[in-house]
């Protein structure tokens, strides 16, 4: 079975992703990210993301703390 592949560091992305996005990535942390996400990440950093990519555990960290930060 394939490993799930990284995303590029989520500051560089998460601050460009629209709420339904937000919202979808907040709601199944470890799991690969759909391609609506995916696209939205494309679109923001101008790159390729492969289609297993996922949330690594200092990744699912940043969100948790921007939830805590902003509500």
């Amino acid at each position: 079975m394939e490993e799930p592949l990284p995303l590029p560091p989520i500051e560089n992305w998460w601050p460009y992703l629209s709420v339904s996005a937000r919202h979808e990535v907040r709601g199944a942390p470890d799991r690969d990210l759909s391609r609506h996400v995916r696209a939205e990440i494309e679109r923001a950093l101008g790159i390729r993301v492969p289609l297993r990519a996922h949330l690594t555990s200092d990744d699912q960290r940043f969100v948790d703390f921007d939830i805590n930060a902003s509500g």
